[in-house]
């Protein structure tokens, strides 16, 4: 049967620990290693139980605060065959080992008054227990530290071969609660998916067959007491390794259950409160809170793409009033969300090892499962600093950051997009909002045509006006300004004062409006909503400095031209309906795209 990793940390420990004597040095005794219990409590619970059937239960303290179970000592030739009975005739868990007791600190039990005297120890080296050679009724497991009153562990007799109508039988006398257990058990375990109903329908049936088949049993589809025992040791272990406990974060508003082992005492950041790992692990919980509106939540959901600790892979989506969000590498596993009700943001972010996937799957089911969100929110973060420019972290988190992110436009369903030429060769990778990558199909001095390498679906595409623009005229640019900070592209009112550029260049249009770095290469609307011309990045200053409003764009014969040569084309169908600025926003929304250059 699979070790719980936990018990698998400790059996290393302990191995370790056997291993560093010399090659020469013989253990004088040996030890069977039943349980470890990360709480007393927990283990004197499972040593008055043992004591019921078996001779010579001891507790001992062990490095790193846990608290062994073990039954000895034992003649170091006869522990293995001991350890072999008492598992094979169900009387010890599974798990049990053998152990020298190396990691052994202070024994807690039996007392200093109870220890047995010197000679009876040195009787009991050559001797195995007499539970080894005459087995009497198996023990069972205690409670889960944290288990509800009403899911109490189950406590059945095992007997040596209980026969399929005395499991039955057995099975038929538990309580609703105890059912319920046992399906959360095997849920845990990987062999349940369906509804903690305390109901031994099909699907029930099917996970005890499997977890029977899977730990070498006969797959009847009826647990006897003793693998029911077996199977919630396992579960209460787990429990118990990880500490799960209800939290109530009045601060932030949220009440969850969360693996309080693993997790330090909260740090509070707005707009996250974050559980960060004990010591130098990798497992956090980061809750989220804050008041906002949809276009909060989808600014939060564009900054949250560039935490380092959400990796780049895995998919993501964004709705009106929600979000989701799986990422993944070969070091971490992240998953999210987060929801919008009432004017509060509420959510969290999971993170894990990536590798030890059942156990994050049960994890994050426990997690997600439980959150509850209660009134009250955090402070409110600022997602951009006093000068305007992108923060280098949100609550405490690294934000990843481009080289440069600019605008563009879509012109083709299949996400092709036109936009202003850059050095894109210092670019490791180029990728709109949603992290598809982009390569460059054509690019020229002035305009680039860049393709998604993966298969892509754009909102919707902009709609070029291919007749000479005539000048004076008030013009809106379309771009992400903040380069995606703020979750939607913004909207500048500005004019196109002349045709030409300020040397009488044809081609090339220049404008009074104020723009920012992210605005490079977003579309030029006329007032019916069709692109006029593409911003280009501001000419080079030398001594004779330009006005900040001075700006130009590319207009349709240089487009014409660069579409040619990426063998793309683009929309000229134009609308004859004057739109007001609110709808041009929407229209933006909908037709420009966000580039961003990464290292």
């Amino acid at each position: 049967m699979r070790l719980p990793l936990f018990y698998c940390l400790v059996a290393v420990m302990l191995t370790c620990a056997q291993g560093a004597l010399p090659q020469s040095a013989v253990p004088r005794q040996v030890w069977i290693q039943l349980e470890t219990r990360l709480h007393l409590d927990d283990s004197l619970d499972s040593i008055e139980i043992y004591a019921r059937d078996l001779a010579n239960v001891n507790g001992f303290e062990i490095d790193g605060g846990w608290y062994g179970v073990a039954i000895g000592p034992y003649d170091p030739e006869q522990a293995d065959a001991a350890l072999q009975k008492l598992r094979s005739e169900g009387i010890i868990p599974r798990t049990s080992f053998t152990t020298t007791g190396a990691s052994y600190g202070a024994r807690f039990y039996p007392s200093a008054r109870e220890a047995q005297p010197d000679d009876a120890k040195d009787t009991a080296q050559n001797t195995a227990p007499q539970a080894a050679a005459a087995p009497s009724a198996a023990i069972v497991t205690t409670a889960a530290p944290n288990a509800p009153a009403e899911e109490p562990a189950i406590k059945q007799p095992r007997s040596r071969a209980e026969q399929l109508n005395q499991a039955k039988a057995s099975e038929q006398a538990m309580t609703e609660a105890e059912k319920k257990y046992l399906q959360r058990a095997l849920a845990w375990a990987g062999f349940y998916e369906s509804a903690i109903d305390g109901l031994y329908g099909s699907g029930t049936r099917a996970a005890m067959k499997s977890w029977q088949y899977a730990n070498g049993y006969n797959a009847t589809g009826v647990l006897t007491a003793a693998q029911r025992a077996e199977l919630i040791a396992d579960y209460q272990f787990l429990l118990a390794g990880l500490g799960f406990e209800d939290v109530v974060d009045a601060q932030a508003g949220i009440a969850l259950r969360l693996p309080s082992a693993l997790l330090a005492p909260a740090s509070y950041d707005p707009p996250f409160a974050t559980y960060a790992a004990k010591d130098t692990g990798l497992a956090q919980v980061i809750l989220i809170s804050q008041r906002g509106d949809r276009d909060r939540l989808a600014a939060l959901y564009e900054v949250m793409q560039t935490l380092s600790i959400l990796p780049e892979t895995g998919p993501r989506n964004l709705a009106k009033s929600s979000f989701t969000i799986e990422a993944y590498d070969d070091r971490l596993h992240t998953t999210g969300f987060a929801t919008l009700q009432g004017g509060d943001i509420k959510g969290l972010i999971f993170v894990w090892p990536r590798g030890d996937t059942a156990r994050r799957a049960r994890v994050e089911e426990e997690i997600f499962t439980s959150f509850t969100s209660l009134s009250g929110t955090l402070g409110e973060a600022p997602i951009l600093g006093t000068d305007l420019k992108p923060k280098e972290s949100l609550g405490g988190l690294t934000i990843r950051q481009p080289r440069f992110s600019q605008s563009g436009v879509f012109i083709s369903r299949e996400g092709h997009v036109l936009t202003a030429a850059q050095d894109f060769s210092e670019c490791g990778k180029l990728q709109l909002q949603d992290g598809l990558p982009l390569s460059i199909a054509a690019q020229n001095a002035e305009l680039a045509v860049l393709v998604p390498t993966q298969d892509a679906a754009a909102p919707s595409i902009g709609q070029f006006e291919t007749r000479r623009p005539y000048a004076p005229q008030y013009v809106a640019l379309g771009g992400y300004s903040y380069g995606g900070k703020l979750g939607a592209p913004s909207i500048t009112m500005g004019q196109l004062q002349a045709l030409t550029d300020l040397t009488g260049r044809a081609g090339v249009s220049r404008l009074e409006i104020d723009s920012l770095p992210g605005d490079i290469g977003g579309p030029i609307y006329d007032h019916y909503g069709s692109v006029i011309g593409i911003l280009l990045p501001p000419p080079p200053q030398g001594s004779r400095q330009l006005p900040a409003n001075v700006q130009f764009m590319a207009n349709w014969p240089l487009i014409s031209e660069t579409l040619i040569a990426a063998n793309a084309a683009a929309s000229t169908e134009t609308e004859t309906v004057k739109l007001e600025p609110v709808d041009l926003a929407n229209l933006a929304q909908e037709t420009v795209a966000l580039i961003s250059c990464w290292p």
